[in-house]
């Protein structure tokens, strides 16, 4: 699929045309294949819900380039911006709380090459509101024998599910990620996650088109 573009900032006649593709309703989680025909086949897109807000679809902007992984840069159809890498949020803007940055002092583990037992590994973030910055969380993920949650099986057929937990030295810091590894658009990538950038804010995220919808 075609890209809109690359580089490290997205200009104003960029995000005009990233937004402009962008088909933002009330989705269902089912989508019928008739409204995907409405999509732009140039684009990726990301179907995204945050708690109990109508859920939207984000189109992929840019990509930016990372000595820990390209982070993919996704734009909803009212200023949202989403950073991914590795499938993991490393940044958000526009919502109730904003990540500005997200770094590891040391590379996390491919997911293929999670051990069975875990791995423990850290990260540190800058969040706003609040100004909070270089907060240290502790990370533990772990494989998943099965799905964390009731979701339609034949969307992740084969998909590998791994877990996220968070502490710091008083405790559990956010609610435990979820990821599904999978396939989509010919590359093994997350296809699904349920990420927190707080206790209280939490989203869902999945390449969009389903797979199983497509041609």
């Amino acid at each position: 699929m075609a890209l809109l573009g690359l580089g490290a900032c997205a200009s104003k006649s960029l995000v005009s045309e990233v937004t402009s593709t962008v088909f933002f309703g009330n989705l269902p989680f089912q989508t019928p294949p008739a409204l995907d025909a409405k999509l732009n086949p140039n684009y990726r897109y990301l179907h995204v819900t945050l708690a109990d807000a109508r859920p939207a679809l984000l189109v992929l902007g840019y990509i930016d380039a990372h000595p820990q992984g390209k982070v993919e840069v996704w734009y909803s159809a009212k200023g949202e911006v989403l950073r991914l890498q590795n499938g993991r949020l490393v940044g958000a803007t526009g919502l109730p709380v904003d990540w500005r940055r997200v770094h590891y002092p040391q590379l996390p583990p491919a997911w293929s090459s999670v051990p069975p037992e875990g791995v423990r590994f850290t990260s540190v973030r800058d969040e706003h509101p609040g100004y909070r910055l270089g907060l240290v969380e502790q990370v533990f993920l772990t494989p998943l024998p099965k799905p964390p949650l009731d979701l339609p099986a034949e969307n992740f057929a084969g998909a590998a599910w791994f877990l996220e937990r968070y502490s710091d030295a008083n405790g559990p810091t956010r609610p435990d990620a979820w990821f599904a590894l999978g396939s989509h658009g010919g590359q093994n990538t997350i296809v699904y996650s349920r990420q927190c950038l707080s206790v209280s804010v939490c989203l869902t995220l999945q390449r969009w088109p389903l797979e199983k919808d497509r041609p």
